[in-house]
């Protein structure tokens, strides 16, 4: 499966508008993203030692924070100088990092009262080279997140459902709903019928990657954002999820279904180069 590794513990981190030693950035047992995982979060990489589409992933950022009606009273410039800070701080050639704005400590359990902001540097996960190769397997999962528009901390099925992914010899799980394909517990989905680019637009959290390669695919493919019904996948000539540590990387099986036949396709392989030359070009 290609499980990524945890990298070594960051030393500094920056929680509530100070740069603070890793280790000293707790929350109160009363913050609601510990009691209700009532959180938001997004998260970053740089490429070249630049954080990638920063504007972006700050404006999808603020979106779940309002969609929580959680206030973040911070610039975009605040939070792009300390990022460049704590990167400088983390020493490592190519990070990701990681926002965090929680519900804060509540007096009840159920109240947002003042928010807490966290900004985290990690070392960025480790997949093996076949997986773009050789591509990966995902098993699908019936499953629509709440309020799918942001992105937050709730974790519980993806988490708790793990297992089997794993017993399947799965990377991850594709989410289906009421007929519909939407998204992987981190990343988005796509496929190709042919040389038509298709896929999910509703119910599902616009990644930044996803925003990156309908970009570059206009004027080189046919592109169709819609609803993409389940029976569709059986249709697919090739597929592929994209996500923030991973780019662009070809998906050749779906539960027992092979796509296209079996290996990593044409359409998919020029995809990812193009991807890999615009993110290390930027």
């Amino acid at each position: 499966m290609g499980r990524s590794q945890p990298g070594p513990i960051p030393m500094y981190c920056f929680k509530n508008g100070k740069i603070i030693p890793y280790e000293d950035a707790v929350v109160h047992i009363s913050d609601l993203g510990l009691l209700r995982s009532y959180a938001a979060f997004d998260y970053c990489r740089t490429y070249n030692g630049r954080p990638f589409r920063l504007k972006d992933h700050l404006a999808r950022f603020r979106n779940s924070a309002r969609g929580l009606m959680l206030p973040l009273n911070y610039t975009d410039e605040e939070i792009g100088e300390t990022i460049v800070e704590l990167l400088k701080k983390s020493t490592l050639p190519e990070a990701g990092f990681r926002l965090v704005i929680t519900g804060g400590n509540s007096p009840n359990g159920m109240t947002t009262v003042e928010p807490n902001f966290f900004i985290t540097v990690e070392k960025l996960p480790d997949y093996p080279a076949d997986n773009w190769e050789k591509g990966i397997k995902l098993i699908t999962s019936e499953y629509l997140r709440d309020v799918p528009g942001v992105k937050s901390t709730g974790y519980l099925n993806a988490i708790r459902l793990m297992p089997l992914v794993e017993q399947y010899a799965a990377h991850d799980m594709l989410y289906c709903h009421d007929g519909q394909v939407l998204e992987l517990t981190r990343d988005n989905f796509f496929l190709f019928k042919e040389n038509t680019l298709v896929t999910p637009s509703e119910n599902i959290l616009l990644g930044i990657t996803r925003m990156v390669v309908l970009e570059l695919c206009r004027g080189v493919f046919p592109i169709e954002e819609r609803a993409v019904r389940t029976t569709e996948l059986g249709q697919a000539t090739e597929a592929f999820l994209t996500g923030t540590t991973k780019g662009v990387m070809p998906v050749v099986q779906l539960d027992d279904t092979v796509i296209g036949d079996g290996t990593v396709g044409a359409n998919t392989r020029k995809l990812t180069d193009l991807f890999r030359k615009y993110a290390e070009g930027s």
